[in-house]
């Protein structure tokens, strides 16, 4: 049932009702006075109701003219009551509708504006009433759901670029193994320090390969948020040196003398894999040399790190940990890496509760800002 048709059913009774309160108020006010009449003000009177009847015939002429005019008064009364019930009733209901159709004109137009695609035209309607409020949120829900169009759209294309890069990286050593291993099957190698380089090639290239597939498992853990999470208390200062005295940076140098001592909220693992992958993506990018510092606030530590290698176009830095990027060509040189290994230090850092960012060192090479919550003291 429509708006339109409640309030005509509601006109109807709102005439109706009226009109039977009315009627029995009429009978039951006639009904008392005859008893109020018969039972008490005749007796005090000393008559009867037949011969009050009887009196009534007498003077009925006297009374003519007077019944007349009282019947017709009740009459334009009734008429006027009843006529001003209606017309008060059709303008009421005429300036509702009116007033509820203009916005539910306006929201029915915004719906079908949504439905056509159109996200970015809001409704079109500056009263400020209860209505105003069911357009308000309209709007914001073409707002959230054009949002969300354009995060899947992202994420569409981050896929895209996520399967291009794996095949381009898997293909390479897959081609160079095949390479090889029909160049020793057909007996080309001419000797054996030829065939033992041979079998090198193959070995080196097989562990890629393997270091690849290991870090793409390793993205998809992170990414499911299936990796075993075991955060602690850290003392920053004597992780950073534990985990960087472990790990393979020969050939590079590391200062940490601007690091301050405080405690993080990390897992020891995780942090560990961060830092390899940041000294091992440098080292690929021809730096040899690395800087560590941190800056202590409130509930938070930030951690950074600068190479000095090639830096990186500022429009390219958002990109740099996503997977498979490939950027400028001083950074993605053939061969240098899977592309995976930023990608694994971003998820690792959100995993964490931190997150991390890239930027132009003021002198040259690549900063890489890390932050991680602190650890709570007790």
């Amino acid at each position: 049932m429509t708006i339109q048709e409640r309030l005509r059913r509601s006109n109807i009774i709102m005439l109706v009702i009226p009109i039977l309160i009315a009627g029995i108020l009429l009978i039951l006010g006639f009904g008392g006075a005859i008893v109020l009449l018969e039972s008490i003000y005749l007796p005090r009177m000393g008559l009867t109701l037949h011969e009050l009847h009887n009196m009534g015939e007498e003077l009925e002429p006297m009374f003519q003219g007077l019944k007349a005019c009282v019947l017709l008064y009740a009459a334009v009364v009734f008429v006027a009551l009843l006529a001003t019930v209606v017309f008060t009733n059709l303008y009421l209901t005429r300036n509702l509708f009116a007033h509820i159709q203009k916005p539910l004109d306006a929201l029915m137009q915004g719906v079908k504006r949504i439905e056509d695609g159109d996200l970015d035209s809001p409704i079109a309607y500056e009263e400020q009433d209860e209505f105003r409020m069911a357009c308000d949120a309209v709007d914001a829900m073409a707002v959230r759901l054009k949002k969300s169009l354009t995060e899947q759209q992202r994420e569409q294309q981050r896929k895209q670029e996520l399967i291009a890069g794996m095949s381009h990286d898997l293909k390479s050593p897959l081609t160079t193994i095949r390479a090889y291993t029909e160049a020793l099957l057909e007996g080309v190698a001419p000797d054996e320090p030829t065939r033992q380089r041979y079998l090198q090639t193959i070995y080196a290239r097989e562990t890629d390969l393997e270091a690849l597939v290991n870090r793409l498992f390793e993205l998809a853990k992170l990414g499911a948020s299936e990796y075993p999470m075991h955060l602690k208390a850290l003392p920053l200062q004597e992780t950073l040196h534990h985990i960087l005295n472990a790990c393979d940076h020969e050939g590079i140098s590391v200062d940490c003398d601007a690091v301050i001592d405080c405690t993080v909220l990390a897992d020891r693992e995780l942090l560990q894999r961060v830092l390899n992958n940041l000294v091992d993506n440098s080292r690929k990018y021809g730096a040899n040399a690395l800087s560590f510092g941190s800056v202590c606030e409130e509930d938070t530590v930030t951690l950074w790190m600068e190479d000095n290698g090639p830096g990186v176009p500022e429009e390219q830095l958002p990109c740099l940990f996503e997977p498979f990027y490939r950027g400028d060509a001083a950074r993605t040189k053939p061969g240098a890496g899977s592309g995976l290994g930023l990608a694994v230090v971003k998820k690792s850092m959100q995993q964490m509760g931190g997150n991390v960012r890239a930027e132009n060192a003021p002198g040259g090479g690549l900063r890489i800002v890390m932050q991680l919550p602190m650890a709570k003291e007790g």
